[in-house]
């Protein structure tokens, strides 16, 4: 890799294809429409040679997510690293994750996947409960999930799980025996998200309807004071509110996201943040497949890639980041991470002081065991990170 390269770049893919929709599930994917796969393999082959950058960046983290990556032939997933190491400068310690979804998982797949070059597997487990799976439309039981575990580990050294805590049915009980077993399994890594109901989603109707019930905020909280004592007693470290790692093995790629470092997003509805503007490709997979299917115009520069992409209307968001909302940004994301919001980094980056915009809008967090001062950094105790979006919220006011 050229020495003069020095801006690591984050690459994600999106895959929209899954076999079933989770109940849950407002991302955006789609089943039933296998027959774009052989066109939609073609256009993101070309979206990545659209990317090709000339310019002072090299990649250190591709993240292959969805949607169901491991639902595809994994034929697909090869050639698009082929295109990518072809396209880009790649680092030799780059991280390489695939979503998985356990009933994909079999020994020659998982082979075939490390041979291309997956050194990182995030399988989306979220329950081992049965009746639990079978209520949001997971394809897998929790035997099965289990088992798809043990494969993986024969073959790779970087497994995150993750899981849903407040899922329909769920009680502490079985919330906590799914995270017991779950531990001992030793993965290297466990992502523990609470479920959110969001509007346009199966479960919401189901909720509206009354059809279904979920876990209340104090379950909820009761259910992240479960998961932040057992994963602390078993070592994991929480580097993120909702994220725990052993062996120093965190997500590199969603600490990029975290620490507003600059990634590309490929493939419909992808999102991108890059030289202070944000932006995300039209969802529609037929549209994304129109327009990317015959077109990889040669062009040089970021900027005039992007400004290509906004004249011909294929963005759905674009901003330009105004310092303030970046401010807002590294605030929010901070206070989910361990180490808080670092204070002289605040002034070195904004010219700013943070205890002189921030101060008097926090004092009664931290005279509340919320938010504690350690050294230069302002971060929440285990109590405050039932709070963070509350006190998040209050930076914007």
């Amino acid at each position: 890799m050229d020495s003069k390269l020095n801006t690591a770049l984050g690459l994600y893919i999106h895959i929209p294809f899954c076999h079933t929709k989770c109940t849950y599930c407002d991302f955006n994917t789609y089943s039933g429409i296998e027959n774009l796969i052989n066109d939609f393999s073609n256009s993101i082959y070309n979206e990545i040679e659209f990317w090709k950058i000339n310019e002072n960046y090299f990649i250190d983290s591709i993240f292959i997510g969805g949607g169901t990556p491991s639902y595809i032939d994994p034929e697909i997933i090869k050639n698009i690293l082929i295109k990518i190491k072809k396209n880009f400068e790649i680092s030799k310690d780059t991280e390489v994750t695939l979503e998985i979804n356990p009933e994909d998982v079999t020994l020659e797949k998982a082979n075939y996947w490390k041979e291309i070059g997956i050194n990182r597997c995030s399988l989306g487990i979220q329950s081992l409960q049965d009746e639990e799976l079978i209520l949001i439309n997971r394809r897998h039981n929790g035997e099965k999930a289990l088992f798809s575990f043990e494969i993986l580990k024969k073959v790779f050294n970087n497994i995150s799980i993750d899981l849903i805590y407040g899922l329909p049915k769920q009680t502490k009980e079985s919330y906590l025996n799914t995270l017991e077993n779950i531990i001992n399994k030793k993965p290297d890594h466990i992502s523990c998200y609470s479920l959110q109901v969001e509007k346009g989603t199966v479960l919401n109707q189901q909720v509206v309807s009354s059809q279904i019930s979920v876990a209340n905020d104090d379950l909820s909280a009761e259910m992240y004071e479960i998961t932040y004592r057992l994963l602390k007693d078993n070592g994991f470290e929480n580097y993120e509110i909702s994220n725990w790692s052993k062996n120093n093995k965190k997500s590199l790629h969603n600490l990029k996201y975290w620490t507003m470092k600059p990634y590309i997003g490929i493939g419909p509805g992808s999102h991108s943040y890059i030289k202070n503007k944000r932006f995300s490709i039209s969802k529609p997979p037929k549209k994304y497949i129109d327009f990317f299917l015959n077109k990889t115009k040669n062009i040089c520069t970021l900027d005039e890639k992007i400004e290509y992409l906004k004249e011909n209307k294929i963005l759905d968001v674009f901003e330009i980041q105004t310092q303030e909302n970046e401010i807002l940004e590294y605030l929010m994301l901070s206070l989910r991470l361990k180490n808080g919001i670092d204070t002289d980094h605040f002034k070195n980056k904004y010219k700013s002081d943070f205890e002189d915009l921030y101060l008097k809008k926090i004092k009664d967090y931290i005279k509340n065991d919320i938010l504690i001062k350690k050294n230069t950094h302002y971060l929440l105790t285990e109590k405050g990170k039932l709070f963070a979006n509350e006190v998040a919220n209050n930076f914007v006011k």
